[in-house]
């Protein structure tokens, strides 16, 4: 991926993961969260907003708070949101394959906690050299909207087009979870 490519991936996974934070986190920060949303699509469609991206970086600094629950509590999914937007912020002001792979793995784990949780938390058990698991619905729905990504931006010719569509298909998804993710997580 070209370093470009990399601040739209990035960009895509914090829109998709977005709804942890929009669902389980609090909701007087639902305008903040779009801004941050909009300076992270903006520098993902080539605007120069740096000075924007890490002053927003910067006061998401201060606010993580992810190593302080488990997975039992909706602070955590939340806190994990957090983590995917700001690493976005981190690859809007310099663009890095490996954190961009942080955040698909990242938001992947998300998801199969909340396959896990909503087909039974019925735990399987596999030998040495059986096959895994097959994933969950929400974190193959997840792999497929990665690839979605790098497809639309290896075949299109108008970049700004193909991001529409990416952020668009992203924010779809993104609300599609919501259900699923106030189930699950949701106190």
């Amino acid at each position: 991926m070209s370093l470009p490519d990399l601040k739209v991936a990035a960009a895509a996974v914090a829109q998709r993961g977005s709804v942890f934070y929009r669902t389980l986190g609090p909701q007087e920060e639902s305008d903040w969260l779009d801004s941050v949303l909009d300076l992270i699509w903006s520098a993902a469609d080539g605007q120069d907003v740096d000075e924007e991206c890490l002053e927003a970086l910067e006061e998401l600094g201060e606010e993580s708070q992810a190593d302080e629950f488990d997975s039992s509590h909706p602070e955590f999914f939340a806190a994990r949101s957090l983590e995917l937007i700001g690493n976005a912020l981190s690859v809007t002001l310099r663009p890095d394959p490996k954190r961009v792979d942080q955040s698909y793995v990242a938001l992947r784990e998300l998801l199969s906690i909340v396959d896990y949780r909503l087909g039974a938390s019925e735990p399987v058990i596999t030998r040495y050299g059986d096959p895994p698991p097959p994933l969950g619905p929400l974190e193959t729905r997840e792999i497929e909207a990665e690839n979605a990504v790098k497809e639309e931006l290896s075949r299109s010719t108008d970049r700004t087009v193909a991001i529409g569509r990416i952020r668009e298909k992203s924010a779809r998804f993104s609300i599609d979870l919501t259900l699923p993710v106030s189930d699950c997580c949701g106190e």
